[in-house]
């Protein structure tokens, strides 16, 4: 058997390829097909490439045969999505009997490729009513993907309040929580959501979210500052 090298546009192929191809006004062009049409190839060999014409970009099978993982190589910038997202809006909330949307807390972005994305979200709970004994609420949170709710993102979401004057004017507890997924390609809404259950003790009203003015000890903070500090915040990253 002989084994030898193939050049085209030179006859001095480089040794370590097997195909040498040199030309300084022309490039190499693989196989054009849109994304429906890669995926339907049968048993990609790994390394196969072809230009992708759905998502703009060359492609390579960096999974096996069997179980292929297209991966763009010169990909279009996915969409920025911002590092925080502050909420500029509070939510007051009685009993309810549904998840509810906080306000600011929604995210809309476009990924070219499977992507591993992280969600981190804090929550600012507090009374906004005076109450005559100690107690707290039962609480929960969860995030909502494309309008449906991933079962696992639940958390539960502690508030206690305690009797008298106005400490409900304080924002008394927060919570922060994580969540990672690995998502196709595609465009996603990103909301975050909480549920009340129920409230043991005198208080009938939660809210969630900052408080600009009337903060004790923080007459030196602006508002920007203080809304900075204790709002309710998203955080969506790529891994």
């Amino acid at each position: 058997m002989t084994y030898a090298q193939v050049g085209i546009g030179t006859v001095t192929p480089n040794n370590s390829a097997i195909l040498d191809v040199d030309s300084s006004d022309k490039g190499l062009l693989p196989p054009r097909m849109t994304n429906v049409q890669k995926n339907n190839i049968i048993n990609p060999a790994t390394g196969l490439m072809v230009y992708d014409t759905t998502n703009k970009c060359t492609s390579v099978n960096i999974g096996s045969p069997g179980v292929p993982n297209w991966e763009c190589l010169n990909e279009v910038d996915n969409t920025t999505i911002p590092s925080v997202i502050v909420s500029d809006s509070a939510l007051t909330l009685n009993e309810s009997t549904s998840w509810v949307d906080v306000p600011d807390l929604t995210r809309t972005f476009t990924i070219l490729e499977e992507e591993t994305v992280r969600m981190d979200w804090t929550l600012f709970v507090g009374q906004n009513n005076s109450s005559t004994s100690d107690g707290f609420a039962q609480m929960f949170t969860i995030l909502d993907i494309n309008g449906v709710n991933d079962p696992d993102s639940s958390n539960y979401l502690p508030m206690i309040h305690s009797p008298g004057g106005n400490s409900f004017r304080l924002l008394m507890n927060n919570s922060t929580f994580s969540h990672t997924i690995a998502l196709p390609p595609g465009t996603y809404t990103i909301k975050v959501k909480v549920y009340v259950a129920s409230f043991l003790g005198s208080t009938n009203a939660i809210k969630l979210g900052h408080r600009t003015t009337g903060w004790a000890g923080s007459s030196g903070m602006t508002n920007d500052e203080r809304r900075n500090a204790a709002s309710n915040k998203l955080i969506i990253s790529f891994l």
